[in-house]
């Protein structure tokens, strides 16, 4: 939501598609459509992208924020003996498949003589250069392999979208359902207010360049090492 509540607050915003996974978020402002899907569904996200095609002709800024890092039932492994194959495919389903499957819906409001820009929000741990600590088998590979698909999408957009660029975010840690779990009063890290990381987040998505298609970048706007 704070993602949402900064760009409504720019008054160059002529219109805001939100895509949710519940029907738990409204909005009182006439920019706003809402529209439901359910992100494990690719019939679904299909629907979703015939939906806001019917209410828009091009899509300039499309921002990922779903992830899973724990449900009930399901959290991050410590230890080899806690792996488990299903938790692995959900991860995937939810962290890595999630964003090929949405570009390819709305690739055609996405192709256009204007700047296009994606982010799809992903985590340190998924780099593999500086995993320096282990665990969390699952969550780091579905991160890692976002990242592979995400750049092999910017390898292709060169081509079939010249104006568009994809980036991969590391939004540091938020005060958020996902995290909270793991932050402690002993926690050395920078925990972000999420007003303040998506004021972060935008920052960074507005100084980017087309040749930063393809690239990892932390809230700061620095390259993160795949």
């Amino acid at each position: 939501c704070a993602l949402i509540e900064n760009l409504l607050r720019r008054q160059n915003l002529a219109r805001l598609i939100v895509l949710q996974r519940n029907n738990s978020t409204q909005f009182n402002d006439p920019r706003v459509t809402i529209v439901n899907f359910d992100a494990e569904d690719a019939a679904s996200i299909a629907t979703a992208a015939q939906t806001v095609q019917e209410a828009v002709s091009r899509v300039h800024l499309m921002i990922n924020t779903v992830g899973m890092l724990h449900t009930d039932g399901q959290q991050p492994e410590k230890r080899l003996k806690d792996f488990d194959p299903a938790n692995l495919q959900r991860s995937f389903a939810i962290n890595a498949a999630l964003l090929p499957a949405l570009v390819k819906a709305f690739g055609g409001l996405l192709r256009h003589p204007e700047p296009a820009l994606v982010a799809s929000l992903s985590a340190r741990v998924g780099s593999i250069e500086d995993n320096d600590l282990g665990g969390w088998y699952s969550y780091r590979a579905s991160k890692a392999a976002h990242n592979m698909l995400l750049r092999t999408i910017a390898h292709e957009w060169r081509v079939s979208h010249r104006n568009a660029v994809i980036v991969a975010l590391h939004p540091g840690t938020v005060h958020s359902p996902l995290s909270q779990p793991f932050i402690s009063s002993g926690y050395k890290n920078t925990v972000h207010t999420p007003a303040d990381c998506a004021e972060h987040l935008l920052g960074v998505l507005s100084n980017l360049t087309g040749e930063a298609s393809g690239g990892f970048y932390d809230w700061k706007g620095d390259t993160i090492p795949w």
